[in-house]
């Protein structure tokens, strides 16, 4: 019963068709839905047609005009409406039947999630699909490459939505990929302090004109935000794994590179910057000028045939560089026999200084024997060979010595003051005590001696080389011929005693001694030798690549330092090399072998011409192989065309290997190039965007190191 109508003062429109109610009346489909509809929980809660209301003392029916209007009989006396509906079954609303739908969905879905996590095969079944074969040799399980995986759901659901688990992911691949150095983690695997040196570098070149379709770049510089940013891409931004066991892990497209270089083109031929000195850097390692001997010594008048680039180089392995060929076979023929001129002086390794014995005997200063009647010691020097000092160094109150006589001239003592002579006394003494200890105690003592003064600076390798070098024999004939009382003269003065009266024999025959020096001279291809000229023990080289000679040239270069930082033994080894690498010395080393020194590093001689490792990655990369077999014989000229500024050089030495003073250049960056830097156009000839070889990817690298 109903003290009023149930429905709105509009009830002669259609029913409310509750379109959010979970269930609706089943009597809906046959077009006479009740008014009221069922409950929430889906139970039919209508049992008549209507709800009648009193009306002053008299029931009124309150059927609607969608039900046929008020009925003849109207309401029970009791006000029960008189048509009675039979219940019905409710169906479930459309928005209902979607809601159960996708809570079923949803449940199987997580039931079946739940069943893979708890399988002991898990990982296998969520997989995304197969590693490539190199990953799939040394990865075992997901953790091992995923930091996320050794988590739970939760760890998993945050991962996706915090960066940290990236990086810490780009942290396991470097445990493995320790090649790419330091920086592997910055973009291109450099500094950040070299990243914005080369790129303000890009940016002050001129850049080429563009299309008015292409825009201007607003960036002053050539890499985005994101590329200079300080925690640097994840590995994973360029390197996509699960793409199958063929997949190239390195392949970029040109739209990845361009995403980070705001300065973008569209093409190697359309818009690439022009080349800048490519591929010339630096000067060669070994000295060599193209233009003199293709225009002269190669020539076929000059030789007999002529030659060309393959004559002098190879491909490696690989086929992406060209080398060197060995000396044997590219350069023995015409240069063997500069290393074995016997018309040069080998190097001093054991010389006695000429001695002005007079000035010293009438000063009262005694300095025993000494070689003064000789007759041909004219060729003696008035100072000490570099060699020597290195031992007379590790003398006790040298220094002192040495530092007195720096300008004085041993050969002529008339104007030296008594402080001067007692100098030249000490240094005759020493000198003898030096040679007496060579030949008593032999290779052990100059060893002992070299690394006192060496030791530090040189490697024990070296060290033992040079100990070693030394030809005992020699020593001790030279000895006995120049000095034959100098053993017992100096075990004399050690013990305090006098020194023992010497008998000097009547000096030889002048030109019978000359005659035989020259043909024992002449007899000796290299090696060891006494030179009575010079009153000194000298060395030869044995040929090329000599051990010796090259052991001597690493040394000293080790004395290549400022002046003001020097030390008497780096002042030692600087006249040690000027006398090893002149351009004159025995061997003539550095005729071909140039010398490199930065501003923070020592010296070093360049044994090898470029010998790059092939995991080496630069900026750039280029392979031989291909273009020479395309090009065939005119390969090489086709992209490296002589430097027309440089065929008027006539010089003997290029100032860029030899200085003005005949000295090793040291600045591998200052020289002219032979060849013109290659052109882009010359590339772009072959690298066209019809090809398909003008991706970023065909020319540069990403990781550098």
């Amino acid at each position: 019963m109903s003290n009023g109508p149930s429905h709105p003062s509009n009830f002669d429109e259609n029913d409310y068709a509750r379109p959010n109610q979970p269930w609706q009346c089943g009597w809906a489909a046959a077009g006479h839905a009740c008014p009221l509809g069922p409950t929430k929980w889906g139970l039919c809660r209508s049992a008549h047609e209507c709800s009648p209301y009193m009306k002053g003392d008299t029931w009124v029916c309150a059927r609607t005009k969608a039900h046929g209007g008020t009925c003849d009989e109207g309401p029970l006396p009791d006000g029960t409406c008189c048509k009675q509906i039979q219940k019905c079954q409710p169906v479930r609303s459309v928005l209902s039947r979607r809601g159960v739908l996708s809570f079923t969905v949803f449940a199987a879905a997580l039931a079946l999630a739940l069943i893979i996590l708890g399988s002991p095969n898990r990982q296998n079944l969520v997989s995304p699909g197969d590693l490539t074969s190199k990953h799939s040799q040394v990865v075992d399980r997901c953790e091992e490459c995923h930091a996320a995986a050794t988590g739970g759901p939760t760890d998993w659901i945050r991962a996706a939505f915090d960066e940290s688990p990236a990086r810490r992911q780009s942290d396991q691949c470097l445990e493995c990929h320790s090649e790419l150095g330091p920086n592997a983690r910055q973009p291109h695997s450099q500094a950040g302090a070299l990243l914005a040196e080369l790129t303000s570098l890009r940016s002050q070149q001129p850049a080429e004109p563009r299309h008015p379709s292409e825009g201007q770049d607003d960036a002053p510089n050539s890499l985005s935000k994101f590329a200079r940013a300080q925690a640097g891409p994840a590995c994973a931004t360029c390197h996509r794994e699960h793409r199958g066991t063929t997949a190239d892990l390195t392949e970029l497209t040109n739209e990845q590179c361009q995403s980070c270089h705001v300065e973008s083109f569209h093409g190697f031929t359309n818009g690439h910057p022009e080349f800048s000195a490519y591929p010339y850097e630096r000067r060669t390692r070994l000295y060599f000028d193209h233009l003199s001997h293709y225009g002269e010594h190669f020539a076929a008048a000059g030789t007999g045939r002529d030659r060309n680039c393959r004559d002098c180089h190879r491909s490696d392995t690989a086929g992406r560089y060209m080398l060197v060929k060995e000396f044997e076979s590219a350069c023995a023929e015409c240069h063997s026999h500069q290393i074995h001129d016997d018309t040069t002086l080998g190097i001093a390794a054991i010389s006695l200084p000429g001695l002005d014995v007079d000035a010293l005997l009438a000063n009262g200063r005694t300095i025993g024997q000494w070689p003064r009647d000789y007759p041909l010691h004219v060729e003696a020097a008035g100072t000490i060979s570099p060699i020597q000092r290195l031992l007379l160094e590790s003398y006790e109150g040298y220094a002192v010595v040495d530092a007195s006589l720096s300008d004085i001239d041993l050969r002529d003592l008339r104007d030296a003051d008594q402080v001067q002579l007692r100098s030249v006394e000490s240094l005759v003494w020493l000198l003898k005590e030096s040679l007496h200890d060579i030949v008593r105690k032999g290779h052990p003592e100059i060893h002992r001696r070299l690394t006192s003064v060496l030791g530090g600076q040189a490697s024990e390798q070296q060290i033992t080389a040079l100990a070693n070098s030394y030809p005992l024999g020699m020593a001790m004939k030279m000895q006995e011929e120049w000095l034959p009382s100098l053993l017992t003269e100096v075990e004399a003065r050690r013990a305090g005693d006098g020194l023992p009266e010497t008998n000097d024999s009547a000096a030889p025959d002048p030109a019978a001694r000359l005659e035989n020096e020259r043909r024992e001279s002449a007899m000796l291809a290299s090696g060891w030798y006494l030179h009575g000229s010079s009153l000194s023990l000298r060395y030869r080289p044995l040929g090329h690549a000599d051990p010796l000679l090259k052991t001597l040239l690493d040394v000293s270069a080790l004395g290549l330092v400022n002046d003001s930082a020097a030390t008497p033994t780096q002042a030692t080894l600087r006249d040690l090399f000027e006398q090893v690498s002149s351009p004159f010395a025995a061997g003539r080393c550095t005729k071909c072998h140039s010398v490199d020194r930065d501003q923070n590093t020592h010296a070093r001689v360049n044994w090898h011409p470029y010998q790059p490792p092939l995991d080496l990655h630069k900026f750039t990369r280029f392979s031989h192989a291909p273009h020479v077999t395309l090009l065939s014989d005119d390969a090489c000229a086709k992209c490296h065309r002589f430097n027309a500024a440089q065929s008027t050089v006539t010089s003997l030495f290029r100032p860029e290997f030899i200085d003005r003073h005949w000295h090793p250049a040291t600045d591998p960056h200052n020289f002219d190039s032979n060849f013109v830097p290659l052109s882009k156009a010359g590339c772009a000839e072959c690298h066209t965007g019809n090809s398909g070889r003008d991706r970023c990817l065909t020319c540069h690298n990403y990781h550098v190191h």
